[in-house]
């Protein structure tokens, strides 16, 4: 796709190409905040083209991709963006100006999924992401509890944040949970003392519960041993 980070209109001439009416409707079922601004293109086709933009001027894309409001464009932009190799100071900038654009939990995940940060950029990245983490934000904090959940997940640091997560969103509180329940298979006492010391609020902490005894890595002995941890409603 020759020249395609300079030509936003070939981009989206590609995009309504590639869409698909019912996936659309399906996917809007699944994302909520993005019904009226995506065309329905599934996730390979992105995938293919976010490796070809990476291979062009990939800056000039973002710079004209970032405020757009079309849906893949966004979830386009988050995987070029994590997946751009560059400096870990240039990476940090870029997402920190990215993220008050992402409004829903696909472009949030997609931007972490792609990130996949080399072993010599973790540590000078954890301060951004524990930053992120602890943000009021929905979106922001969620990236933080993702990344911390997908790139350091045996450092004892990454459970800090879930320790003090306050917020009140949905996709906020899922993200708590879902990385909870991923840390446990890495640090398992950390979750549970998390858990045992009641410090979250009584959605969040049993939703985690739900999700590790949903999963097929974790024993049925833990399964049954978690719910000794579970709250009811009316606390808190």
């Amino acid at each position: 796709m020759a020249n395609a980070a300079y030509d936003l209109d070939e981009l989206l001439a590609r995009l309504r190409e590639l869409s698909d009416e019912r996936y659309r409707e399906f996917n809007e079922g699944l994302t909520p905040g993005i019904e009226q601004t995506s065309l329905g293109v599934r996730m390979p086709a992105l995938r293919q083209l976010s490796r070809e933009l990476l291979k062009g001027d990939w800056r000039a894309f973002l710079e004209v991709s970032r405020v757009h409001a079309l849906f893949e464009l966004r979830m386009l932009h988050a995987m070029v963006l994590g997946g751009a190799r560059c400096p870990v100071e240039e990476k940090i900038a870029l997402t920190d100006a990215f993220l008050p654009w992402v409004d829903n939990w696909g472009v949030c995940d997609a931007l972490c999924s792609s990130y996949k940060p080399k072993a010599s950029e973790l540590e000078p990245l954890l301060p951004f992401v524990v930053a992120c983490a602890d943000d009021g934000a929905t979106f922001r904090k969620r990236f933080g509890l993702v990344m911390l959940m997908s790139y350091y997940r045996e450092d004892p640091r990454a459970l800090a944040p879930y320790r003090r997560f306050e917020h009140p969103d949905y996709y906020a509180r899922m993200g708590e949970a879902w990385g909870l329940a991923t840390l446990f298979l890495y640090q398992r006492e950390g979750v549970l003392g998390i858990l045992s010391d009641n410090v979250l609020d009584v959605f969040t902490h049993n939703k985690t519960i739900q999700k590790l005894r949903e999963s097929y890595r974790v024993s049925d002995a833990d399964k049954q041993m978690l719910l000794q941890y579970k709250r009811k409603r009316s606390e808190g």
